[in-house]
């Protein structure tokens, strides 16, 4: 077995010996048993994506009483899909060896299919009419 398919499982084995029940995992996390079920058996249709994945993964750790970012970093490395912090890490190694990466978000895991980290667009209205704190037109004569 791979260490992909022993993830959840190492991770039940892991909460049930040391007595901790699913319902426990639950009222600890907020999140429903049928997740936590699916979790311990690498099922993650139904789970969110990218950081709420992240934080789910993170809160059971810490309920378990695991080394959180090692989980999650585990959790991360064997099930990328929606760990959108992969994409500039492989941009930047990219660049130091000199090739151009050309990987991109998958815009079906971004909330609304929108990449809210891009660069905001220019404003609408000219820069003159932009509200400006009356200490920086003090200090600018602006």
């Amino acid at each position: 077995m791979s260490e992909r398919d022993t993830f959840g499982p190492r991770l039940r084995r892991e909460r049930e010996r040391r007595g901790i029940s699913l319902e426990t995992i639950s009222a600890v996390t907020n999140v429903s048993i049928e997740l936590w079920k699916g979790f311990e058996e690498n099922d993650f249709s139904r789970w969110p994506k990218g950081l709420f994945a992240r934080a789910f993964v993170r809160d059971y750790a810490k309920a378990v009483g695991l080394n959180a970012d090692e989980i999650v970093d585990d959790f991360c490395r064997l099930f990328p899909v929606g760990d959108r912090r992969a994409l500039p890490i492989i941009r930047d190694q990219a660049r130091l060896i000199g090739h151009d990466p050309a990987c991109q978000d998958d815009p079906s895991l971004m909330p609304g299919g929108v990449d809210r980290r891009a660069a905001p667009a220019a404003p609408a209205t000219p820069a003159r009419f932009r509200f400006v704190p009356k200490i920086l037109r003090t200090i600018f004569h602006t």
